[in-house]
């Protein structure tokens, strides 16, 4: 479990989150109560911007040590990101009372409460617009019918290589839209409806085929997506999770292939199965694509160009870089720095806290020096 674990954090390290993703798999093959391996997943997750799978690992840190704040956070964050935001409040604020002195929970608890604002004044100014766009365009069921009519719906892609922008959410006026986006092994369509209970959602997968439904207080047929699939998917390992203003449908592809189109279509050219390795790479969304390695002769470069310009204080251009690095470094970087250079009296500086965290930084003076103890 420890090689897998150690493999894994290596990799999130260097930003290669799905590879990191699949050995925290494997080490939790190993050791499946584990609730630390459970969160690092889940941050795993969130980097890829995988929301559903991240709140379903750090729930279950949670069920397993329910006093792992960072586990609050990794949820609060996720929720943060799906929309859910009185969701993320509460793991924010539980995870605050287990951690008061983390500064980041009171970040994110700031940034809830700004949401809420916004769609506080965003909910007041749509109103009247709102209403009458439902009345509208969602007709009612005739007396007598059996089911009444599906309101008008409409289906967009979203790039994921390209930034979001207002422009981008299509407009539409039915009552219920839908889009998807696609990562290398998956398919995630969201269905924008809010205060959906469960009970009035069905959701079934099958080979090459997605039938979801929304009904009525009635029982009858609301809404209906009925797609023969553009690819194949394993409707085992697919889910759905229904939350406060969408519905999210998480498909697994069967097979790493990228998806011309969510449905299956005479226009769209269709799967190649029979060649698998032709295929182009999947492309990923810039936040998370794998990075090249680093090239150190570079920024040595780029350390000499900072010191020509003055940018380096105290003319030390390593001092001056390392500050650079603890000043734009996450967390984990900044932590990982601090702890190596206090334990190890200023011998080591390391900026990998998957190395340094669970283990002393032994002193380790230069070649040709000796270490002293000195008692006061």
């Amino acid at each position: 479990m420890d090689n897998f674990v150690a493999k894994a954090d290596r990799a999130f390290v260097e930003e290669d989150y799905e590879t990191a993703i699949e050995l925290y798999s494997k080490a939790l093959g190993e050791s499946p109560n584990s609730s630390t391996i459970y969160e690092a997943r889940a941050h795993a997750h969130i980097k890829i911007e995988d929301y559903l799978s991240a709140v379903d690992d750090a729930a279950k840190a949670i069920e397993i040590d329910p006093s792992f704040s960072k586990a609050y956070l990794r949820s609060g964050v996720a929720l943060f990101h799906m929309d859910e935001f009185e969701a993320a409040l509460t793991a924010f604020l539980e995870g605050s009372q287990l951690d008061p002195e983390n500064k980041l929970f009171k970040t994110w608890i700031r940034k809830c409460t700004a949401e809420f604002e916004d769609e506080s004044r965003g909910d007041s100014n749509a109103q009247p617009q709102q209403t009458a766009t439902r009345s509208a365009h969602t007709p009612s069921a005739a007396p007598g019918s059996s089911s009444a009519p599906a309101p008008a719906t409409t289906s967009s892609t979203v790039d994921l290589t390209k930034p979001m922008s207002p422009s981008a959410v299509p407009e539409f006026e039915g009552k219920y839209r839908h889009q998807y986006y696609q990562l290398q092994s998956k398919v995630n369509v969201d269905v924008y409806a809010k205060n959906i209970s469960r009970e009035k959602v069905s959701c079934q997968f099958k080979e090459s085929h997605l039938t979801f439904i929304i009904f009525d207080v009635d029982g009858n047929e609301e809404y209906k997506l009925d797609v023969e699939l553009y690819g194949k998917i394993n409707p085992e390992a697919s889910r759905f999770e229904v939350l406060k203003t969408k519905i999210e449908i998480c498909m697994m592809k069967a097979d790493a292939l990228q998806w011309g189109s969510l449905e299956k279509s005479s226009k769209v050219a269709a799967p190649n199965y029979s060649t698998p390795g032709t295929t182009a790479p999947a492309k990923y969304p810039s936040s998370f694509a794998p990075k090249a390695p680093k090239d150190w002769d570079k920024v040595e470069s780029e350390i000499s160009e900072m010191e020509k310009k003055g940018e380096l204080e105290d003319g030390d251009p390593l001092n001056g870089f390392f500050k650079k690095i603890f000043s734009q470094g996450d967390e984990d970087t900044r932590r990982a720095m601090m702890k190596s250079f206090v334990e190890s009296n200023g011998t080591v500086l390391s900026t990998n806290w998957a190395d340094i965290g669970s283990k002393k930084v032994e002193c380790t003076p230069p070649d040709g020096m000796e270490v002293k103890k000195f008692e006061i």
